[in-house]
């Protein structure tokens, strides 16, 4: 009995960052705890009579289902809006009236606005809804925004498919979100760009903005292969096929699309080997250095933030030479995620992200005996990782999107290594264009060579029928 307690004690000792996890899982989503925003709307006047507003972008502006407008998360430093009052030359007993705000918001900008300066998209003459001072929109850039007066319903609003021209006839300018806080969420009708901050991390904001849009330009000359490339490099995924794009989610294959630790490891793997004549520390350190410039230029997406700390976490173990269990990382990680970005708490690529490893650490290793029976050994160990993703991340997938792709086990096995062999020839073929021009046709060819071995297998999974709740 005596040696039960202690087994049980030590047990604990062990794994105790891991229970703490487990528990702060359960009070968070069971709702006995509550997510507070850390940055709620503040302003003297209410969300409902904003008219316009001057903010600064901090995600990068992402594209719509609708491919009519670009989401985006901003920071809020003005607002004009409508309040009470007797102005009777109004007739409305309203007047306009300015205020400095604070908080976070969504906005939902016009694509002709934001691709005003984008390869293939050029707009010589941009409507009314997006007159204005037109300029690069990547994160850190100030906006001022003009606002429609109507939005789509509250439903809508949230949702990446919702566009201006589908809005119905509510007379207001704002969406309360129900989600983390109640964000409120704009649409825009005219936009301004009001630059970057005059300083060095402004300067610096600037150049990435600049630097993402020199790569899509490079990119957009090398058809759907640099469209693909853009995606999995950049995280943009306006030069993507949409059928393609389909393909993908159809085959349960959208977390390659998704920047993720996927995309971490090909770049610290890439660099290690480069320059692994320098030892293992040597090795480790500029592995560091390239996850850092990939997440830098791609930006953070809550999958791909979760992958940074677990990066950062065992390459700093590695470094200092202490041992850990992956499991017990990525607890550690999901508390440091916490701290850091609590909003992504309920945002479902966070959900899927860290169950989805959770089960390669938990499942995968007890599919690996029977796995091994059959297939070979780099064979079986990564359909049993696969095999332990799916069925935790299986749950969520089904509450939230109502289908499952069980072809996604095996798409996984096959298309993952095809598709780290084409960004490996990919950021070559770019490196090479960049010394030397006159080698970006001959490379353009050669990417989209591989870009078509890729795609064939991934239509013939996407023909695999999804599972969906009744």
């Amino acid at each position: 009995m005596v040696g039960q307690k202690k087994q049980l004690v030590l047990f604990f000792q062990q794994n105790c960052i891991c229970i703490a996890a487990l528990l702060t899982v359960a009070l968070l989503y069971s709702k006995l705890v509550p997510v507070l925003n850390r940055e709620p709307y503040s302003s003297l006047i209410p969300p409902q009579q904003v008219r316009a507003l001057d903010c600064q972008v901090i995600s990068n502006p992402v594209k719509t289902g609708s491919g009519k407008l670009y989401r985006c998360t901003v920071r809020l430093q003005q607002v004009q809006g409508n309040i009470a009052g007797n102005n009777a030359t109004t007739g409305s007993g309203n007047q306009l009236a300015q205020a400095e705000a604070g908080g976070r918001a969504t906005v939902y900008l016009p694509a002709a606005f934001v691709e005003a300066f984008y390869p293939g998209k050029l707009y010589s003459a941009l409507s009314s809804k997006t007159a204005g001072a037109v300029g690069l929109v990547e994160q850190g850039v100030y906006l001022h925004l003009d606002l429609q007066e109507n939005y789509a319903s509250k439903k809508d609003a949230t949702s990446s498919n919702a566009t201006a021209s589908e809005s119905s006839t509510t007379k207001s300018t704002v969406a309360t979100s129900s989600l983390v806080g109640g964000e409120p969420v704009f649409y825009a009708s005219t936009c301004s760009v009001l630059g970057y901050d005059d300083s060095w991390w402004g300067r610096i904001q600037e150049f990435r903005g600049l630097c993402r849009l020199q790569f899509k330009r490079l990119m957009y000359g090398w058809g759907d292969a640099g469209g693909l490339l853009v995606a999995l490099l950049c995280g943009s995924g306006e030069y993507t096929d949409k059928e393609v794009g389909d393909a993908f989610r159809a085959a349960g294959l959208a977390h390659v699309l998704a920047l993720s630790g996927m995309h971490l490891s090909f770049f610290a793997g890439l660099a290690a080997t480069v320059f692994r004549g320098g030892g293992r520390k040597f090795s480790l350190v500029l592995s560091l250095c390239a996850v850092l410039a990939f997440v830098w230029f791609a930006g953070f997406t809550p999958s791909l933030l979760r992958a940074t700390i677990c990066s950062l976490l065992g390459m700093a173990t590695g470094i200092w030479g202490i041992k850990s269990p992956m499991i017990r990382i990525l607890s550690l990680c999901f508390f440091i995620h916490l701290v850091v970005a609590p909003q992504d708490l309920f945002q479902l690529s966070f959900q899927l992200s860290y169950l989805a490893l959770a089960g390669i650490l938990l499942l995968g290793p007890c599919f690996e005996p029977v796995t091994h029976r059959f297939l070979p050994a780099p064979v079986a160990t990564s359909v049993s990782a696969s095999v332990g993703a799916q069925i935790f991340s299986t749950p969520v997938t089904l509450l939230s999107l109502g289908t499952m792709m069980p072809g996604g086990i095996i798409a996984s096995v096959v298309v993952s290594p095809l598709v780290s062999l084409f960004m490996t020839v990919g950021v070559g073929a770019i490196i090479l264009s960049l010394l030397w021009a006159p080698l970006g046709e001959p490379l353009g060819h050669l990417v989209n060579l591989l870009y078509t071995c890729l795609i064939i297998p991934v239509k013939l999974f996407a023909r695999i029928p999804a599972l969906e709740l009744p």
